[in-house]
């Protein structure tokens, strides 16, 4: 008895943890027409039934938050690294600014270890921030998450330079897009190092040098996208 009791204690308290995050995220917001995420995101619902949360079936932690096209300003508050479960985070289509926080890369330790839950996905998968005015480099950690799929940043205004080495962690990317940003330097030549990517997409940055040849190395891409990414 004693055990279960601890174990619902510690459940409620990692749930609380993702509450607290949540309603953080929600305090940034500067503009939510139709204030349905306002309404909603209360401490008085459960989590898991807010809008465009899905929880995890068997730990009830937060997996996914999709939150695209609601025209939301504000930041991107480093809490979010905190949703430990995360699997998917869309808020592409949205108005968000400043940086992108450091802790994001934090969504990688994730403990999802029943085989069931998520589509057996034992980390974040899915990082799409296209759409908004995020401004900054894109930190660098965000490149070690080892199981991340499809990483999109399209139409911001990103700046700095691509890691040269930032495929060595990211062996399962499959879809990348940076294009339409300020990001400048070269395209990492050790490109062919994400084996699996089948969509890239550099155009409108200010990206200096050739392309690089070892694209042509990716036996899988489908669709390219460089347009006018060198000088």
């Amino acid at each position: 008895m004693h055990l279960f009791m601890s174990c619902l204690a510690l459940n409620r308290l990692n749930i609380m943890t993702d509450q607290s995050a949540l309603l953080v995220f929600k305090s940034q917001f500067e503009q939510e027409p139709g204030n349905v995420l306002a309404r909603n995101w209360s401490s008085d619902t459960p989590v898991c039934s807010w809008t465009g949360i899905t929880c995890s079936s068997r730990h009830l932690r937060v997996a996914a938050i999709n939150v695209p096209n609601m025209d939301l300003s504000g930041i991107i508050p480093p809490q979010l690294g905190n949703l430990s479960f995360l699997v998917s985070l869309d808020l592409s289509g949205n108005k968000f600014h400043g940086g992108l926080p450091q802790e994001l890369a934090k969504l990688k330790r994730l403990r999802i270890n029943d085989p069931a839950e998520i589509g057996d996905l034992h980390n974040l998968k899915r990082l799409v921030l296209g759409e908004n005015n995020l401004s900054g480099p894109i930190p660098a950690s965000i490149f070690n998450i080892s199981t991340l799929e499809a990483a999109a940043f399209t139409s911001n205004s990103l700046s700095g330079n691509l890691p040269a080495n930032m495929c060595r962690h990211m062996p399962n990317l499959k879809s990348f897009s940076v294009a339409f940003n300020q990001l400048h330097g070269h395209i990492p030549s050790t490109i062919d190092e994400c084996l699996k990517l089948q969509t890239l997409a550099f155009e409108y940055n200010q990206f200096t040098g050739p392309v690089p040849k070892q694209i042509g190395n990716l036996s899988m891409l489908e669709i390219l996208y460089l347009g006018t990414t060198t000088t």
